[in-house]
């Protein structure tokens, strides 16, 4: 316990309840039992039992290779990795920061957007990148 309520506890304790903090519990939580707190009763999605552990990045590789191989014509957008060693365009930066910023303001405030994405973005991809041939 750390009687101090104003300074930083020390390293060690520090330490000891960030260690906590991510352990996986062995029990459900203090308090659980009495509280009634029960499981939701949805169904797992029963893809989620096929996952393999391990870095799934590899896996979404080795399965676009398999399709390309045996459709050599596809063209693949690929949304699994992105590159991360080049800073963001300064395009895609400024539309990111003009977004946010609506975001700040009363009238530009949009909350969540619906759950397919928002309505004009989906419309400029289709017409610009696949000449309207998908509904957006």
């Amino acid at each position: 316990e750390i009687a101090c309520r104003h300074r930083a506890p020390p390293m060690a304790a520090s330490l000891a309840i960030a260690a906590t903090a991510f352990a996986a519990p062995s029990r459900p939580a203090v308090g659980a039992e009495r509280a009634g707190v029960q499981m939701s009763g949805v169904a797992r999605n029963a893809n989620f039992g096929k996952l393999q552990a391990g870095y799934l990045f590899p896996e979404i590789g080795r399965r676009r290779s398999a399709y390309l191989a045996a459709n050599p014509d596809a063209n693949i957008i690929s949304l699994g990795i992105g590159d991360t060693t080049q800073p963001v365009p300064s395009h895609i930066l400024s539309g990111l920061v003009a977004g946010a910023s609506k975001l700040g303001t009363k009238e530009g405030y949009s909350g969540y957007g619906a759950e397919q994405g928002m309505g004009p973005l989906r419309e400029k991809i289709a017409s610009a990148l696949y000449d309207g041939k998908v509904d957006a």
